[in-house]
């Protein structure tokens, strides 16, 4: 038995059948049904639009308008009740033409009883709740791959480059789209930027942009080793001209093509490289005289042509300079009378807003188009990425040195070696053999703890230490991959004896001037050390 009556919608101008109808469900056993009745197709109209109902019958005749008219402009609104088709015509074309218009079955009157009529609702109705099954399928497979594109397409820009920022926003069409981007960090004053569009929308679209962006990671993995050989970094031109060899000829099968902007920012030089390969044009807007400008290259998207030469352009930029990197679906976004969004109206959006954090710019220009397009929405994906240089690159050092060791005692020994000659070597003004020592007391110290916690005393792990010296001070890190280490949790240590523990993090704190814990961008668990000449913690009768 139902739990409710199915409430049923009868769109008929002709008071007979009405009266017919009511009285076939009436004679239905088991099921119960409520009716309700228009008379014309506005009425009809008006009351489907409600959504009030299970199910809706529709005459072919409604005086001066038909029923196929009606079926279109109630699915055109968004009724989700199933119609079925009333006409005493016998012929094959209404019965096609019911059907094309999206009604769920056709009864010819006359061939109608209480039989019939309640095996049509039922199976309408059954089709209906298997349609909303698998709706909800598609949409939760769509919205797990939309997450699932978040997290491979379109990770978070890293937050802590030195004396740059990063803000990115991407709106999707179809909740999955092509639009993807990626950051590949080399050190501190040198990272890369892709910004890529896959033809097409949808699924597709996104896996395609997967693949893309894998071949980029891939290509740029085997390059980084190649030209590692050499004592330098591949060039964006050698990156992208590897991706293009690798994904070519597969694009082309697909017949697809990829659209992107690869740069690289040198901090240090105050240079972007780029290769722009069919992209929309990146905005660079210049804050010492408050120009914007667009950049552009010469190339072909990735899949046109296997001929394709690939070959970078260069730039200069300075502190409060402002990037801007985005897909076709900003400027190609259209209003509801058809025009275009377009660059000038984007470039003006970048110059008015220009002093905004990266983030707040990026999400300003996304609202713009979005707000162009109007109620009907984006026809294409929407991404737009803003790297807003915010000061000077972190100098170069002076020296560096770098070991590895196993996580074994007899390591910490050659740690403390590593550390004073460094400091007696390098340190430029020099460490006192005070400030030589605490730095050195503090490796050890950090080192003791990353075997006894972190590795829980194994021997065979990895320690890595590396070396800086810059002006002043000296730096040293080490990193791990063991037991992350949350040191906010540590107590300080009891110095009456009344607990145990917390004097390793204490002698750390008090040996350098500088120190931090954090997990780094691969999942090591890193302890940045910092002493400086003249110090704090100084000997007796040194500088201060």
């Amino acid at each position: 038995m139902q739990d409710r009556p199915t409430r049923v919608l009868l769109i008929e101008d002709d008071a007979d059948d009405y009266l017919l109808t009511s009285d076939f469900l009436s004679e239905i056993e088991d099921d119960q049904y409520e009716l309700d009745w228009a008379s014309s197709f506005d009425a009809g109209l008006d009351a489907a639009r409600k959504n009030e109902h299970d199910v809706i019958l529709v005459d072919y005749r409604l005086g001066e308008r038909t029923g196929l008219e009606l079926v279109g402009a109630a699915i055109a609104s968004g009724i989700k009740a199933p119609m079925i088709f009333l006409t005493g015509q016998r012929d094959r074309e209404t019965d096609r033409a019911a059907m094309a218009a999206g009604a769920a079955d056709y009864l010819i009157k006359g061939r109608i009883d209480g039989s019939a009529l309640e095996r049509s609702i039922r199976y309408a109705l059954q089709r209906r709740r298997t349609e909303e099954v698998i709706e909800r399928a598609r949409t939760r497979e769509i919205e797990i791959g939309s997450r699932i594109q978040t997290a491979l397409l379109l990770s978070q820009p890293p937050g802590d480059l030195a004396g740059v920022s990063i803000g990115a926003v991407s709106l999707p069409s179809q909740r999955v789209d092509g639009d993807f981007w990626g950051f590949f960090r080399f050190n501190r004053g040198c990272f890369d930027v892709l910004v890529g569009d896959v033809m097409g929308k949808g699924v597709p679209a996104a896996l395609l942009a997967a693949a893309s962006k894998t071949h980029f990671q891939d290509c740029m993995r085997r390059l980084v080793l190649t030209c590692g050989e050499y004592g330098r970094l591949p060039d964006p031109e050698e990156i992208v001209s590897a991706v293009h060899y690798s994904v070519t000829s597969e694009l082309a099968g697909l017949d697809s093509f990829v659209t992107l902007c690869y740069g690289r920012f040198d901090m240090r030089a105050r240079r972007l490289h780029f290769v722009d390969a069919g992209h929309m044009r990146t905005i660079h807007h210049h804050a010492s005289d408050a120009t914007t400008v667009t950049l552009q290259g010469e190339n072909l998207p990735l899949g046109v042509s296997e001929t394709e030469v690939y070959a970078q352009s260069r730039t200069r930029f300075g502190s409060g300079d402002v990037f801007v990197f985005y897909s076709d679906g900003v400027t190609e976004a259209r209003s509801p009378d058809g025009e275009l969004f377009g660059v000038e109206r984007l470039l003006d959006i970048v110059r008015a807003n220009a002093d905004e954090d990266a983030k707040s710019l990026a999400i300003r220009v996304c609202e713009a188009a979005t707000s162009f397009a109007g109620a009907g929405g984006l026809s294409d994906d929407l991404t737009c990425l803003v790297v807003r240089i915010v000061g000077e690159a972190p100098p170069a050092p002076l020296e560096t040195a770098s070991m590895e060791v196993h996580s074994a005692p007899g390591e910490i020994d050659s740690m403390r070696r590593l550390v004073e000659w460094f400091c007696t070597e390098h340190s430029s003004p020099p460490l006192s053999p005070h400030e030589r020592s605490t730095l050195v007391l503090a490796v050890s110290e950090a080192a003791s703890n990353i075997l006894n916690h972190a590795y829980w005393g194994a021997r065979s792990k990895r320690v890595q230490v590396a070396l800086e010296a810059y002006p002043g001070e000296v730096h040293v890190l080490l990193s791990d991959w063991g037991q992350s280490f949350d040191h906010a949790a540590v107590a300080p240590p009891s110095f009456d004896g009344s607990r145990e523990g917390g004097f390793g993090v204490y002698i750390i704190s008090q040996c350098v001037d500088e120190h931090r814990y954090y997990r780094d961008d691969l999942g090591r668990n890193c302890l940045h050390l910092v002493r400086k000449a003249g110090g704090r913690a100084a000997g007796e009768g040194e500088p201060s």
